[in-house]
């Protein structure tokens, strides 16, 4: 399941049929004038008209109802009365406390979601009819003859009764299983069923090979299939952990901050770290790497194990193999097309109670709610005239400044290249994006270079070169600092940085440069900001380490033959282990290694980049430690390893009570749209993933299970995807977890910003109200790797528990919406798991029956509202 869910699950489903309303009309012409049905081949659509599926479920919402439906006492048929066109209000929080009266003779307030679905035709018939458990009034006394005359002629007044006590709505399905009214939420709801037979055998395959690709999302994302030999690892960390005496049982609680003498650990010959008890150490390095027996009964030995690469491998075509299977890609066509008409459906329905619920509440707008950057590349993290107005300050007061190994100024550095200050103009930086960039990642690699001079981005944007990455550090401290005061809006990041794997000091140089003490600038201290966490960016660069020579050898020439001395033959391996022998060392060892240490606290996230367009070589069940091929491997082969090892050090720092750093990488931004599979099995989110519009399976995967998408439309316009085809707006009313992020700012942004920019562009673009930017600013805050406490502060304190427990005081969403969104996907899951056991024919035939008792209660309600002389003559009356 989704984080989103706090590892609970979704709210358990409501009813699935409660308050309905005339709506049901309304959505049934809404789809016959839609057009056909589905064309059947699994290719995406329009969402309009096609590909509507036979077994279909919409729901509808209406607007604010004024007044509740009171029952005056049994027998009484005319007392019910039903203002507006909706039925019952929202809902408590899980009390039994809402709609009016016990066993008193007051008049009791009664809601059709109130009472079993067999009573609803009932209650329309007989509306004298109490709530189920309690009393109903007692009869009066008759009136007397003489009494009766004067009361027919002279009626008395209706005694004033006080309105109920306001009740909060509730959030989730009561205990109790009953959803009484509210008068602070409410919007009716309607299922739309269509004909018998809907349900397939096609259908019931799709449904199952559905929940087999959530199981084997849950076997690697969810952690499912690891081995953790908790009880040895506990013991070997509580010896180790301590540093002390042995018989002080505080050192057996394991803060982190010691070294952990008890416990070793090595690269596998399969290419994934195994942990070992010291005592055991021994026996298991001399087993052969050659050995399979050896091997094997070496891993079980690892107090932590994740699944093989050729699990992974299988799993992994499994997968593959069924989104592409005709019959899930039909289902997941149609239900995302009914997703969609729903969302139409409902803020045609409900916009305006939306909006005036949205405008009563009071102290937050959308500027004052947190939204989150969760995809942007430090190095482009300035905006263009930021970075050109920090150089032209450099320049000027800092001229005579030594800035290359060579022992060149910055301003020799201009002169030499022909530019003085009038050159310093965001023209001539030649850094914003234009269509030289578009299907071109080399032409937008070289934007990062200003005047395209090499020299400058090492200058400006590198944290390793002869001022150890000062003005970098400056520059960076200007754009947190806005996040810190909030300018224009409440606003934080997830930045990243790169460790590239080339070597191992890479970890040691970046600590050092976030963690130091910077004196000068506007900003001294170290590169670290409440608003802003940090966030490892691994570059896919193997095929330039497999060719970088070592003591001065030359650079073998791509496509030919090398120039100078023989190079040594490298290996993924080699790669592997730079990125995580620090990692493991830090995490072990914290006071051999106390600077990166204390950086690893500091990073939530990792991120894969790259061209994911580039030829791949495949690899099918290679270990690391065999490849040497020149061309770069396959992404889900890379990705694999990356979560692997990840996943080891994770389970080891939690034991450690240690940060764990999730997975999320560049996933479906060009290239084959498969690499989403592989993500999709792997990772909590990904940054683009844009490509799942050309595959409906695994969109409609991404949808059950609401992994995460950040999805940058400027970027994407500039480099792969003209904004006006961009599918953000379809994934969001569709109900995708997704949210907008800005990349690359110094590139594609023209204010000082970004995220603001983006969303003002995304709405103007995409036509979204202030309720649909508030959504999206929402899901960045949840998508983020920021700390629960964080969240809580903008989130609300039961954030975790689901949408529905947001604070919309804090995220400016109203309730509404969120439960919409939250009833929608528990729905689906439902039939999805009702369907794949084989039940969904019965299962539709009693909905089917259920919808026509209460499309008889609506019959019953709009004709008890007419005075028998009023009602309307129409030739279609009888089909009401």
């Amino acid at each position: 399941m989704s984080d989103e869910w706090g590892g609970g699950g979704p709210p358990e489903p409501i009813r699935l049929l409660r308050d309905v309303s005339i709506a049901d009309m309304i959505a049934q012409e809404e789809e016959d004038g839609g057009g056909g049905g589905g064309n059947g081949n699994g290719g995406e659509g329009g969402d309009d008209g096609s590909g509507v599926p036979a077994m279909a479920l919409a729901e509808t919402t209406q607007g604010e109802v004024e007044d509740e439906t009171e029952v005056e006492g049994r027998g009484d048929r005319a007392a019910g009365k039903v203002a507006g066109e909706g039925g019952g209000k929202g809902d408590d929080d899980g009390d039994d406390g809402g709609g009016g009266g016990g066993g008193d003779d007051r008049a009791e307030r009664v809601s059709l979601s109130q009472l079993p679905l067999q009573e609803m035709d009932l209650l329309c018939r007989e509306v004298g009819t109490s709530r189920a458990g309690a009393a109903p009034p007692p009869d009066p006394p008759a009136p007397h003859r003489h009494h009766l005359q004067q009361q027919q002629q002279h009626p008395p007044p209706p005694p004033h009764q006080p309105p109920p006590p306001a009740q909060p709505p509730a959030r989730e399905r009561p205990s109790d299983n009953v959803w009484p009214e509210r008068e602070c939420l409410s919007f009716t709801r309607s299922l739309v069923f269509y004909g018998s037979g809907a349900v397939t055998k096609e259908h019931e395959r799709a449904c199952r090979y559905v929940r087999e690709c959530r199981s084997l999302r849950s076997k690697y994302h969810g952690g499912a299939s690891a081995v953790v030999r908790s009880e040895l690892l506990a013991e070997a960390l509580g010896n180790g952990g301590g540093g002390g005496d042995d018989d002080d049982d505080d050192d057996r609680d394991d803060d982190g901050t010691k070294d952990c003498d008890g416990l070793v650990y090595r690269f596998g010959p399969d290419g994934v770290v195994e942990l070992y008890r010291s005592a055991d150490a021994l026996e298991m390095f001399r087993s052969s790497a050659d050995d399979d027996a050896q091997r094997a009964a070496a891993k079980r030995r690892s107090l932590i194990a994740v699944p093989s690469i050729d699990d992974f491998s299988s799993d992994y075509d499994a997968v593959v193999r069924m989104c592409n299977d005709g019959a899930l890609r039909s289902f997941s066509f149609q239900r995302l097309q009914m997703l969609t008409s729903a969302f139409k459906m409902h803020v045609t329905a409900n916009g305006h109670a939306e909006n005036e619920q949205q405008r009563n509440l009071l102290g937050t707008d959308f500027y004052r709610t947190m939204k989150i950057d969760n995809h942007i590349h430090l190095a482009a993290a300035a905006s263009a005239k930021q970075f050109v107005n920090f150089v032209r300050d450099k320049l000027r007061s800092e001229g005579d400044t030594v800035v290359l190994e060579d022992g060149k100024t910055l301003r020799e550095v201009f002169d030499d290249a022909g530019l003085d200050s009038d050159h310093l103009t965001i023209d001539a930086f030649n850094v914003l994006a234009d269509y030289s960039v578009y299907q071109r990642f080399d032409n937008f690699n070289s934007k990062y270079s200003p005047f395209r001079l090499a020299q400058m981005r090492k200058i400006f944007l590198k944290v390793e070169n002869h001022l150890e990455g000062r003005y970098f550090a400056e520059l960076t401290k200007i754009v947190l600092n806005r996040h810190e005061q909030s300018k224009g809006h409440a606003s934080g990041a997830e930045m990243r940085l790169s460790i590239y794997g080339m070597e191992r000091e890479e970890w040691s140089n970046l600590a050092r440069w976030i963690l130091r003490d910077w004196e000068g600038g506007d900003f001294p201290g170290p590169v670290l900001s409440t608003h802003n966490r940090w966030v490892v960016q691994i570059p896919r660069l193997w095929r330039i380490y497999c060719l970088k020579g070592k003591g001065g050898n030359t650079p073998k020439i791509p496509g030919g033959t090398a120039a100078g001395a023989p190079q040594k033959i490298r290996t993924f391996q080699e790669m592997l282990e730079n990125l995580f022998r620090p990692m493991f060392e830090a995490t072990l060892y914290p006071e051999k290694h106390p600077q990166v240490a204390r950086l690893l606290r500091h990073i939530v996230a990792f991120d894969s980049v790259d061209d994911e367009g580039i030829p791949e070589s495949p690899c099918g069940c290679r270990r690391p430690s065999q490849y040497t091929d020149d061309a770069n491997p396959s992404y889900s082969w890379q990705l694999y390893y990356l979560w692997a090892n990840l996943a080891v050090l994770n389970r080891l720092r939690e034991a450690r009570n240690l940060n764990a750093i999730s997975f999320r990488p560049h996933a479906g931004e060009t290239g084959d749209a498969m690499h989403l599979a592989a993500s999709y099995m792997l990772c909590r989110s990904v940054n683009h993933g844009i490509n799942l519009h050309r595959q409906v399976s695994l969109q409609y995967l991404y949808y059950l299970d609401q992994v995460g998408l950040s999805i940058s439309p400027l970027s994407n316009n500039f480099l792969f995807c003209k904004i006006a085809n961009n599918p953000f707006p379809k994934f969001f009313r569709r109900g995708m977890n997704v949210t907008l992020s800005t990349d690359d700012p110094l590139l594609f942004h023209m204010s000082d910003d970004a995220l603001l920019e983006e969303y003002s562009v995304a709405r103007a673009t995409f036509d979204l109200s202030m309720t649909d930017i508030s959504e999206i600013a929402r899901n960045s805050v949840l998508q983020s790797d920021f700390e629960p406490s964080f969240k809580r502060q903008w989130l609300g304190d039961h954030y975790a528990r689901g949408v529905t427990h947001c604070d919309e005081n804090r995220t400016h969403v109203p309730l509404i919406r969120a439960k919409f969104r939250a009833e929608h996907l528990a729905l689906e899951h439902m039939l999805v798991t009702l369907i794949a056991a084989g039940k969904g024919s019965s299962v539709l035939k009693d909905m089917m029956m259920a919808f026509s008792t209460a499309r008889e209660a609506h019959r019953e309600i709009l004709v008890q509202n007419f005075k028998e002389e009023e009602i309307p003559e129409f030739p279609e009356q009888n089909q009401i």
